[in-house]
């Protein structure tokens, strides 16, 4: 989309994506719906992909400020499906999209629901790498490495600004 918007939301992931976690799900909300829409309303107009990003976006951050139980489990359906929906455009070209955007937000929702603050700072750091990496356009192998290092990164700044407290079951 636009790169310096995409590093800015990926280092607030990476760095803030517990601690802020209504960002979280509406930033992961945003770029879900962007490509969701993107790839479903291939002739639509350009507002209507925005519209539906940014609805998307608005959505997981009220219910992520409403009822956190839910907005956990949404913030984990929305960044699951968004990796998976990227995993898949990238390695299994055709049509696997909505069928990996379905399972891996499924996986993200229960993942979430369940371990709360551990999965949110995982799926948060793996949305914000997966937003950052693109922009930085590496070879192949740079790429998987810059994309691992901001991971780590990212789960070790956010486990230091938990100092130890997490509500998972």
């Amino acid at each position: 989309m636009y790169p310096f918007a995409d590093i800015v939301a990926g280092a607030l992931l990476l760095v803030l994506g517990r601690k802020l976690f209504w960002l979280f799900v509406a930033i992961a909300g945003f770029y879900l719906g962007f490509e969701v829409a993107r790839t479903l309303a291939t002739e639509q107009p350009a507002w209507l992909v925005w519209t539906i990003a940014i609805g998307a976006g608005l959505i997981g951050a009220v219910l992520a400020i409403l009822l956190q139980r839910v907005g956990f489990a949404v913030g984990g359906f929305y960044s699951g499906g968004y990796i998976a929906l990227l995993v898949a455009e990238r390695f299994v070209p055709g049509s696997m999209g909505v069928a990996a955007f379905l399972v891996g937000g499924l996986i993200g929702a229960v993942l979430a629901a369940l371990l709360m603050d551990w999965a949110i700072v995982v799926l948060s750091c793996l949305v914000g790498a997966a937003l950052i990496v693109p922009v930085l356009a590496f070879q192949a192998l740079a790429s998987a490495l810059a994309y691992a290092g901001l991971v780590a990164i990212g789960v070790v700044v956010q486990a230091h600004l938990m100092g130890g407290k997490s509500r998972s079951l």
